[in-house]
This record gives structure tokens, C-alpha cells and sequence, in this order.
């Protein structure tokens, strides 16, 4: 819903034209009113305004300065100028500062309506304009890094339940690799860093990586930082010397002899002692994942001086076929977090099944066990809601206290469903709250600025997310809401006291009483008087 914001030094002006507007079918607004520009512009820093409806001619700041003022904080708002007196000058001067219509006050509400579907139309076509994607493919290029380092995470972090990668997002993120092909994996560690700021530093990374894809230039070749200090290359024949064994012999055999050349440019023009560990063989895409761990910690581990080291994955470590590989425990953590985050419990509790089946060895299952039990028992005392019984917390972090895995799986998977039911319940309960509110301020202040930007301000939300909200809990819309407490308060007043109709408008919200009554009887076909007398 776009808003709209009525500007003018004439309170009956700026009335009519809300009664006017809000009365029109088919234009579905939030109408605000402000009396000066001043006001207009306190308006301006509450909340995003779409359209503004002003007069030219006002004291104290004329409209085409609101303009300017307008432009500089909300650049898309769509102004149209209201005028008594026509000005040619004026008008182009309008225009050409960037207001969408121009329009004089003795043309008459069809006009007006006519500029405003004109700016809504306006709103919506440049929200669907070709400028937008120009600008985010252009975005898109200068975070492709980025978006090359999420990818690389994403495929390190995948499990073979998962496709590591598909030919769509190589061809998306300009990644010359095939997914239907092995590839070769190398990792590459600063060893030291001198002094230099993060910048600098965050450069020296990035030029390391162009001197080791300068080196493999012969192949497709795909670099990417994961961190401050590594980076990863993953490399395969070029497309036109095709995929024979002889081909991936030497290709290998290129690879781990070229590590030594990168090592030396590195040290020689960037003065940065680097150490490098490549795969012995070529990996599927199923198994970089465990090729990636075991490489990672030989690095850790490393030999002699842990400096400008050159290693080779020994095969009997990377040949260990993909199945029977357990994924990194830091893989199954983030995994089942991001689970926990965005996907269902059924999502959540298959993910539990697969991981505590894969390992063999008690230790590695042990290992698993607790990881996953860490990361429950972290949700069941998240917000501190309530106190965790003890029992629960022991069972939970004590795997003998089941006497099978089969019984310790069942365990987790009712802390798990467990987890997921207080998480609803914690929600629906703030949202009934939320809403409770809501309702409690409407009915305590009929009288005052019910704006959805005003209710916003009361429960801390933005006015079009509010708006979606109530809507989707209460199935009706917060102005229809508002609406029928206020005709309920309005004969509450007309039947049980002697107010005059312009008196009872005003105590349920109305600016004058001729809106009040239309609205009235619109609403049930009788004027306030006529209501009055009939009861």
C-alpha cells in the first residue's frame, strides 16, 4: 500500500481533499494530512512517504523548496503540485525539478484522482523497471567475490545427501568448472602476516590468489578466500585438452609442480611466506567436502617449522569413498543451525537421522551425539524463558544414560519436537500479545492519530509489515478495524448521550462532521441523526 501525504496551509483544503481521496474505490492509500511544511516534514522523517499532494504557495517555505527537501530524503516520492493561480514559470520549474504532475485547483477532483493513479502507476512501473536489474547485474559483478566465497563455503559445507553443485549456479556466478567433472583442490595458507591494515591485508590476499590463477592460467581454474589467511583452488583440464587419464595425470602432476612457483612470487614480490597442500589425486564434487577437511588439517598439523610448507594429500587419506565419509563436525553444526533457522522440524529431525547414522566408530558417533546436543540444549535455553529442568539438561548431555543409539536418537528427536512446539508457542503467544495491545491503544484513543505509521510506532514494526500482519492474524484489515470501533463508539454517543453530531465526530476521530456523517451512513444507511431519532 503506497502513502500519501496532503500538504497545504488551508486546513479545509487539505480536509476536503482526504475526505475526497479516501472516499474514491479503487485507491488503495494510507492518507496522512500535515497543515504546513513543517509539519509535512515531520512527517517526511517518521515514515517513507510515496506521493505528495502539496500546494505551491505556502508561508514559510514555499512547495517547490518541500520539494527539494523531499527528493533529498525519499528519492522515488512522486510530488504533485496543487495550485490557485496558474504560473508558467512556476510550472516548468515544477516539472523540471522533478514533479509528476502540475495541476491547477479549479480543474476539479477527476484531475487530482487522475495525477494520483498517475503517480501510483508511476511507483509501479519503476518497481518492475529494467534500471533495477541494469543495476544489480552491476552489483552483482563487484560482489561476485562475495558471492564466489558463499558458493565455495556452501560446496565445502555439503553432504552427499545434497548436490555439491549444479551447472546453473557455475553458470550464474561465471565459474569456469564443470559439474560433471572431478576436479583438483589445492589450499593455500598465509603463514604470517606483517604489518598493514585489514585492507591491506584483505588486497595481499586477493593478489595471491591472482598470482596462483596467473600460474594455473593453462587450466579452468576457480579461487576463493575462506578466511583472512586460506584461500582454494580448484582446478581442471581446460576444455580442448578433454578428460583422458593421461590428461588428468598431467594436469595433476602440473599442479603440484607449479606450487612451488606460486610459493616463490609470493615471497619474492609480496614478501608473504606461503604454504600450499594439493590433493594427490582428482576428487568427485561428493567428496571435496572430507578431501577439504583432511587437507585443512594437515595444514594444522604441519612439519618442521610449519613454514612455506609444500604437501601432498596422501591418497589412502583422500581415497575414503564419499558414504562412508562423516562430514566435519563444524559442517554438521552449521548445517542443522541454518536448519533450526529457516527450515521445518520433519527437516530438522531427518537431517539428525542421516548424521547420527553415518558414523561407525563409538567415538565418532559419540562426537556427533554431542554436537547435536549442544546445539539443542543452546535452543532450550535461548530467550530464558522459564527454567530447564535438570533431568532434561543430564539426559540430554549424558549419552550412556541411553542404552542405545536407537533410544538416544529417540531422545533427540523429542527435545527437537519439543524445541520447535515452545518456539510456536513463544510466537503465537508475542503476536496475541502484540495484537492485544494494538487493540487496547486503538480503543483508549479513537479520538487520536490512528495512522498505520502512528500504530507502528506503538509496537516497534514497519507500517507495511504491521498491516500485513493484522491482517493475517485477524483475517480483516486494521482500517476496517478501526472503522467499525469507531461507528460502534459513535452509536454508543448518539443513543446514551446529548452530544451534537460535530461534537461526537470529533471524539471518535472524524475532522469534521459532514465526513462523519457520510461515513455513517454509508455504513448503515441511516444519517447520525436519523439513527438518533430512530432509537
Amino acid at each position: 500500500m503506497n502513502r500519501l501525504l496532503i500538504v497545504d496551509d488551508e486546513r479545509f483544503t487539505v480536509d476536503g481533499l482526504y475526505e475526497m481521496i479516501e472516499d474514491t474505490p479503487g485507491l488503495e492509500l494510507d492518507i496522512y494530512r500535515a497543515y504546513s511544511p513543517e509539519e509535512a516534514l515531520e512527517w517526511l522523517t517518521r515514515t517513507k512517504i510515496d506521493i505528495v499532494l502539496s500546494d505551491v504557495r505556502m508561508p514559510g517555505m514555499t512547495g517547490l523548496e518541500l520539494q527539494q527537501r523531499i527528493v533529498a530524503q525519499w528519492p522515488r516520492c512522486k510530488v504533485i503540485f496543487l495550485t490557485g493561480i496558474h504560473n508558467l514559470e512556476t510550472a516548468q520549474l515544477a516539472i523540471r525539478t522533478g514533479s509528476i504532475d502540475y495541476i491547477l485547483k479549479t480543474e476539479g477532483d477527476e484531475a487530482i484522482i487522475r495525477s494520483i493513479r498517475k503517480a501510483i502507476d508511476s511507483l509501479a512501473a519503476e518497481s518492475q523497471s529494467q534500471q533495477f536489474m541494469l543495476q544489480a547485474k552491476d552489483q552483482l559483478s563487484r560482489a561476485l567475490p562475495l558471492l564466489h566465497r558463499d558458493w565455495l563455503m556452501a560446496v565445502l559445507e555439503s553432504n552427499a545427501a545434497q548436490p555439491a553443485v549444479t551447472e546453473e549456479k557455475l553458470q550464474e556466478l561465471h565459474i569456469p568448472l564443470r559439474g560433471d567433472a572431478p576436479i583438483i583442490a589445492l589450499i593455500g595458507r598465509i603463514d604470517r602476516w606483517g604489518e598493514g591494515s585489514y585492507h591491506d591485508r584483505a588486497l595481499m590476499l586477493y593478489a595471491v590468489q591472482n598470482i596462483a590463477a596467473e600460474y594455473y592460467a593453462p587450466l579452468a581454474v576457480f579461487t576463493a578466500s575462506t578466511d583472512m589467511h586460506h584461500f582454494v583452488c580448484l582446478l581442471q583440464p581446460s576444455a580442448e585438452t578433454g578428460e583422458q587419464s593421461e590428461t588428468w595425470r598431467e594436469t595433476v602432476s602440473f599442479v603440484q609442480g607449479t606450487m612451488e612457483s606460486i610459493q616463490q612470487t609470493c615471497d619474492r614480490l609480496l614478501h608473504l611466506p606461503v604454504s600450499l597442500i594439493c590433493g594427490a589425486q582428482p576428487a568427485g564434487w561428493e567428496q571435496l567436502p572430507r578431501v577439504y577437511e583432511q587437507m585443512k588439517k594437515r595444514l594444522v598439523v604441519g612439519l618442521g617449522t610449519r613454514d612455506r610448507m609444500l604437501l601432498i594429500l596422501d591418497q589412502r587419506e583422500e581415497g575414503v569413498a564419499p558414504e562412508a565419509a562423516l562430514p566435519p563436525l563444524r559442517t554438521i553444526t552449521l548445517q542443522l543451525e541454518r536448519l533450526l533457522e529457516d527450515g521445518t522440524e520433519e527437516a530438522f529431525a531427518e537431517a539428525i537421522k542421516s548424521y547420527t547414522a553415518l558414523p561407525t566408530q563409538y567415538a565418532e558417533y559419540a562426537l556427533v551425539y554431542y554436537a547435536i546436543a549442544n546445539l539443542l540444549l543452546s535452543q532450550l535455553t535461548q530467550g530464558g524463558e522459564g527454567r530447564m529442568d535438570a533431568a532434561i539438561m543430564d539426559d540430554l548431555m549424558n549419552l550412556s544414560a541411553h542404552q542405545s543409539r536407537e533410544a538416544a536418537l529417540r531422545y533427540l528427536l523429542q527435545t527437537t519436537s519439543a524445541i520447535y512446539a515452545r518456539r510456536k508457542s513463544i510466537q503465537h503467544e508475542r503476536t496475541h500479545q502484540l495484537i492485544a495491545r494494538l487493540h487496547q491503544y486503538i480503543r483508549g484513543n479513537l479520538a487520536g492519530d490512528l495512522s498505520l505509521t502512528s500504530l507502528s510506532e506503538i509496537v516497534y514494526l514497519n507500517p507495511a509489515y504491521l498491516s500485513v500482519l493484522y491482517k493475517q492474524q485477524t483475517g480483516t484489515n486494521l482500517s476496517e478495524y478501526i472503522a467499525e470501533l469507531r461507528l460502534e463508539k459513535a452509536k454508543e454517543l448518539l443513543t446514551a448521550t446529548p452530544l451534537k453530531i460535530h461534537e461526537i465526530a470529533d471524539k471518535v476521530g472524524f475532522e469534521t462532521s459532514g465526513y462523519f456523517i457520510r461515513f455513517f451512513k454509508k455504513r448503515i444507511q441511516l444519517t447520525p441523526q436519523e439513527y438518533r431519532a430512530r432509537e
